[in-house]
């Protein structure tokens, strides 16, 4: 029995080489590409499911999963590691299998393309032409050429034996378009990073009429309300607010600007939006001795108080001391559940209740109602409520990614119109000499381009008319007609490129 011994192999490949081509090989596969967008898109779900009830719905329907969906709450997907990294991962995946790893063999399409073609290839092309001519094959040639030029395309020829093989074609520089389109998409990931590693999103930025208030996360930026309007339908729906803030920058003025709701104010890559409002008290705290120590307004309405639950509400911890001041604003609609307002407070009071944290449940906390302009002692502290007043709730968020969302937009509208409206169009064909004269069969390359077929039957037409020459008409069978003589396709010609 013959012993089958495998040949020895001159040299292996180095470690090196072997590691970069799986790499490279990694990146330019489909199925890895396929993979890579299905898990970013889990990621986005996930991220974006972390805004909703549908973990709590989730935890209530399995208490089991209650630990997940703790974590799942606490998880910032959009900022986290992982989900800069995917984006990353498919930005070098794009960069390489959709652009490095495609270019040399664009470029050649597009400098060196293939020009010979196939009598077989000719005759099965729908749609072609056939045009007899009465003069030699170089004439022929020429005044196509003069048509061809003047339609915008380019013409290169090729002679093999008597035949003259010819390939035309135009916008051929539109095939790059792939390459602003896929670096568009590369930006946009790019940008997503920049957003995710530096950007942030405040939903609940209030800032009270008269006061000022930092936006913080490194932008020095701050914000104040100098004035809030809002007017109501008749059936007390608020139908407009606006917010005339002023940004200060480093606590220099930069920017004066009406917001509403749909009218947001931009600083940069800073954005401020309106979304809400609500009304303010504002108290002044003092001790025994009469020092201040707290003198601004306080946001009622965040929360619901059990003393009251159908009214606003808003809690203020005394600095330097361990009271906390629960206060309670009258009902905003006496309509609704009347039975739930106790306090039956009227325009212009206040519900005032302190509690020390030293306090046991059973012992009752000191509380008053107080009238505006008015001062009422509980226990050691002394708090007069000075007025009513609004506050305003913005979202501020800041997505640095934004320039380069816009640099992308341009590239890829770019790419995407070099692409559509100017495509490639492209021509091959076989000049031959005849008995009387000569042959041009020509066909294009647009097997499923209804528009590039409808282009060609123009050129056609166009060659009829300037040269003054008919096409020819194939026989019934589909085989050629007998006064044009062509040589037959056979098994050895190459078949062209396309």
């Amino acid at each position: 029995m013959a012993e089958l011994i495998a040949p020895e192999r001159s040299a292996s490949r180095p470690i090196l080489e072997v590691t970069v081509d799986r790499i490279w090989r990694f990146f330019c596969s489909v199925r890895a590409a396929v993979y890579e967008i299905a898990f970013l898109a889990l990621l986005v779900l996930i991220g974006t499911l972390r805004g909703s009830s549908v973990p709590r719905q989730l935890a209530d329907l399995l208490p089991v999963t209650e630990p997940l969906v703790r974590r799942w709450y606490a998880w910032d997907v959009f900022h986290s590691l992982l989900f800069m990294a995917t984006l990353a991962l498919i930005s070098v995946a794009i960069a390489i299998g959709g652009m490095l790893n495609r270019a040399p063999g664009i470029w050649r399409a597009i400098a060196h393309p293939t020009i010979t073609t196939t009598h077989g290839f000719l005759r099965a092309a729908e749609p072609s032409a056939r045009f007899r001519a009465g003069h030699s094959a170089e004439e022929l040639l020429n005044q196509l050429r003069t048509v061809f030029q003047d339609r915008g395309y380019r013409l290169l020829t090729q002679r093999r034996g008597e035949e003259i093989h010819l390939y035309a074609d135009k916008h051929r520089y539109a095939k790059l378009g792939t390459f602003p389109f896929h670096f568009a998409l590369i930006l946009i990931l790019v940008g997503g990073i920049a957003g995710a590693k530096y950007g942030f999103r405040e939903t609940e930025f209030i800032v009270p009429v008269g006061e000022t208030r930092s936006i913080g996360h490194g932008t020095g930026l701050s914000v104040r309300l100098d004035r809030f309007t809002d007017e109501y339908n008749e059936n007390g729906v608020a139908k407009r607010f606006t917010s005339d803030l002023v940004l200060l920058k480093d606590g220099t003025p930069v920017k004066a600007e009406a917001v509403t709701v749909n009218n947001p104010m931009t600083y940069g890559s800073v954005v401020l939006y309106q979304t809400s409002f609500g009304q303010t008290a504002t108290v002044r705290v003092t001790d025994a001795t009469g020092a201040i120590l707290f003198d601004g307004p306080v946001e009622m309405g965040l929360y619901r108080s059990a003393l009251n639950a159908d009214a606003p509400a808003g809690l203020l911890q005394v600095p330097g001391t361990d009271v906390t001041l629960n206060l309670i604003g009258p009902d905003e609609d006496r309509y609704n559940a009347p039975e739930e307002d106790n306090l039956k407070l009227t325009s212009g009071q206040l519900y005032v209740q302190a509690r020390r944290s030293s306090m046991s449940g059973s012992e009752q906390a000191p509380s008053a109602v107080v009238d505006q302009g008015q001062a009422v002692a509980l226990g050691d502290i002394r708090v007069t409520f000075v007025r009513e007043g609004r506050f305003t709730l913005l979202q501020v968020g800041r997505n640095p990614g934004i320039p380069i969302f816009v640099v992308a937009a341009i590239f890829l509208v770019g790419g995407l119109a070099a692409t559509f409206y100017f495509p490639h169009r492209r021509v091959r064909g076989i000049v031959a000499p005849i008995e009387g004269g000569s042959l041009a069969h020509l066909a294009p390359l647009a097997r499923r381009d209804w528009s590039g077929k409808r282009d060609f039957e123009r050129l056609v037409d166009e060659i009829e008319e300037r040269l003054n020459i008919a096409r020819v008409i194939a026989a019934p069978d589909g085989v050629a007609n007998p006064t044009s003589p062509m040589p037959p396709h056979t098994s050895g010609e190459p078949r062209p490129a396309v």
